[in-house]
């Protein structure tokens, strides 16, 4: 998909913005180790600063290497999510972006929502700052073929499946979602009790085609089987997500069968899949080593 093509850039804007910031909007990966740069980006009208963090293994100095897009959780700390991809990333050759979306100014609206309601322009959903991103690491030179992995983990997790539900076109090869607390189930409302977004897809453009082409792309859904615990401090309590499940294993394995009973009714391709994680819970770590070894382990 051509750059042109996918959304509009706000050059003008960007050619604008003046102050500290502006010096670190830099090429990414250009040095192993831990690093991160500034990404400018246009969020609710204005030009803004979106942190990445960044990681470059040893053996990704001096060749292309496959992208991973990190989602951080509800504490909001990409430079940890980051770290725990790491051990990963050396074993299996990775460049790790870590977004960092504070919740002053990426609430949960913003972040876990992606921004959808009530904005018809895409450009303008947080989903659409990941895909501008992208085209950054791209014209580094750093980034190998044309697409990358989206991993979440617990509120990642929440905004890794909405953007796969709601932006199939984007250039992920594959989403994993990781431990997720409650999910947009991949129906119009009749899947919910008539409950809409973010519970359901009623409320938001998406359709049975562009759902069908969400089906179509892969998606693993990463569910640690100890994350179990239905008083959890961080799980979402609320009707609508109980409604799921009483914890997040619960909640995971319904959305996998509802998910794969919706696609068989819309017909096409159905390439998302569940994979459960033996005797762990709710832990960053783990689930990410999980998901290197799922997606590129030998």
């Amino acid at each position: 998909m051509k750059q042109d093509a996918f959304f509009p850039i706000v050059s003008l804007a960007l050619a604008l913005w003046t102050g500290s910031a502006r010096a670190h909007d830099a090429t990414p990966f250009r040095e192993p180790g831990v690093s991160h740069v500034i990404h400018l980006d246009e969020v609710g009208g204005k030009v803004t600063d979106i942190n990445i963090e960044t990681y470059v293994p040893k053996a990704c100095a001096d060749k292309p290497c496959p992208l991973v897009m990190v989602m951080h959780g509800l504490l909001r700390r990409a430079d940890q999510v980051r770290d725990t991809w790491i051990a990963a990333a050396d074993k299996h050759g990775l460049l790790i972006a870590a977004p960092h979306f504070d919740r002053e100014r990426f609430p949960t609206r913003l972040y876990q929502q992606g921004g959808v309601q009530g904005e018809p322009d895409r450009a303008k959903w947080i989903y659409s700052t990941i895909e501008r991103f992208f085209d950054k690491a791209l014209a580094s030179g750093r980034v190998k073929g044309q697409d990358y992995v989206l991993y979440g983990h617990s509120a990642g997790a929440q905004f890794a499946h909405r953007m796969m539900l709601l932006m199939p076109e984007a250039r992920f090869s594959t989403v994993v979602t990781a431990n997720a607390g409650y999910y947009t189930l991949p129906g119009f409302g009749e899947l919910s009790d008539g409950r809409a977004f973010p519970f359901t897809l009623a409320g938001t453009p998406a359709t049975a085609d562009t759902l069908r082409k969400s089906f179509a792309k892969p998606m693993l859904i990463l569910l640690g089987d100890q994350d179990n615990d239905p008083q959890h401090e961080q799980l979402n309590k609320s009707d609508g997500a109980n409604a799921q499940g009483p914890h997040r294993f619960a909640r995971g394995q319904n959305f996998a069968a509802v998910s794969a009973r919706q696609a068989t009714s819309l017909g096409g391709p159905y390439n998302w899949r569940m994979q459960v994680v033996p005797g762990v819970g709710h832990e960053q770590a783990k689930m990410a080593d999980a998901a290197g070894t799922a997606l590129f382990g030998r």
